[in-house]
């Protein structure tokens, strides 16, 4: 009996003791507390300036808050007494790279790779540098030297996954669907595209419709280039021809996307040629990462339709987004949109539609870092009477 008590007042006393506040801080890390961990981080270091352990914690977790320029300042002052600490190195490095400064980024990671060139940390943020600047195929040497270190680091695998994925040929195909009430008028179509990689900078692609209403078909083929003048720039450009008489007979089209920290700036020159008539649509678009996994989206094209037998109509076309991803592989697109819509799939049925409104919903999911299933649903009202449905699916292999 006396046994037991004093295990009690034993065990007693040890849950009272406050816990290590390291220790404490670094499991609220763990389990993605960030802020409260950078609080007691903060503490720590405020009652020792020179314990450069909690200092590193508080740049690493001003990393995962996305917050680079803060994280840059704290590894640099930790360097500006100890030059040759590799672990700020290469937390600043990874630092310069999130804030874009790829140049500056280089400098210092040089500097962590000739003190300590088989640590992973270095290769990891050397693979990051590369990747972020287009040098794709030297990421990814960096990201194999680093998993000949540590083959089980899932962080640094996934990286690498996710940078050949996004490197690799695709080939995707599709199927879309659209319905009118209370008409019968349905059209079917299948999609093919290949976008294959010549280069870092440069790919090329090729994609081809054949769509079917009232038991006829007609297709159309054709294809461009993509090339990243620029890590920030991106310019696209390419022609369709052979439609008929839903299908354009000619849609030739050139964008531009700017990548300027969290936003990317775009715009677009699309001219379509259709039996009777042919239509200009330009203007600019906006998306922004209001976090890492939420983004607000907005497009503004000006459109000029001319018709054979004189009419013209201008109008303002525009789309307001928010795009989510609650996890790594699942990405959902909730869409309003005014006007002359979808591009990518215009029938001359829609060259009027200029007061249309729509809502499109969108999901996809990577099954793996190199196949995507994809599909959208679209409900769109017209101002002249009655609805439109339209459906699509897809399936994306990279090889």
């Amino acid at each position: 009996m006396t046994a037991i008590v004093a295990l009690v007042l034993v065990l007693g006393v040890s849950m009272a003791q406050p816990q290590d506040p390291r220790t404490e801080a670094e499991r609220l890390a763990a389990r993605g507390a960030y802020e409260e961990a950078l609080k007691r981080f903060q503490a720590i270091a405020a009652a020792n300036p020179d314990d450069i352990s909690a200092r590193l914690w508080i740049g690493r977790l001003h990393l995962r808050m996305n917050q680079p320029r803060r994280a840059a300042a704290v590894f640099e002052s930790i360097l500006a007494t100890d030059e040759k600490n590799v672990d700020a190195l290469s937390g600043l490095g990874v630092a310069l790279v999130d804030a874009g400064d790829w140049r500056e980024a280089g400098d210092v990671l040089e500097r962590a790779e000739a003190i300590a060139p088989d640590r992973l940390d270095v290769l990891a943020a050397q693979g990051r540098r590369h990747a972020a600047a287009g040098r794709a195929t030297l990421a990814l040497a960096y990201y194999g030297k680093a998993l000949a270190v540590d083959p089980s680091n899932a962080e640094i695998r996934s990286l690498s996954d996710a940078l050949t994925a996004s490197r690799a040929h695709r080939l995707t195909v599709g199927y879309n669907f659209q319905r009118y009430d209370p008409t019968d008028i349905d059209f079917n179509a299948g999609t093919v595209e290949i976008n294959a990689r010549v280069s870092d900078a440069l790919r090329v692609f090729g994609s081809g419709d054949i769509l079917r209403s009232h038991d006829t078909d007609e297709g159309r083929g054709g294809g461009g280039i993509e090339w990243l003048v620029h890590p920030h720039v991106v310019l696209r450009g390419g022609a369709l021809a052979g439609g008929e008489v839903w299908l354009p007979s000619t849609d030739v089209f050139g964008d531009i996307a700017i990548r300027a920290g969290r936003a990317r700036w775009s715009g677009l020159v699309r001219f379509f040629d259709f039996d009777g008539a042919d239509l200009w649509m330009v203007g600019p678009g906006l998306a922004v990462d209001v976090t890492p996994r939420l983004t607000v989206l907005a497009e503004y094209l000006r459109g000029s339709l001319n018709m054979d037998a004189g009419e013209s109509i201008l109008s303002d076309n525009f789309v307001f987004g928010v795009r989510g991803r609650p996890t790594e592989r699942f990405e959902a697109l909730v869409e309003y949109r005014h006007g002359i819509d979808r591009l990518d799939w215009l029938t001359a049925d829609r060259l009027t539609a200029q007061d249309a409104d729509t809502i499109g919903l969108g999901a996809s999911m990577d099954v793996t870092p190199f196949v995507r299933i994809s599909g959208s649903y679209d409900y769109q009202n017209r101002a002249e009477g009655g609805n439109v449905h339209r459906g699509r699916g897809a399936l994306t292999f990279r090889f």
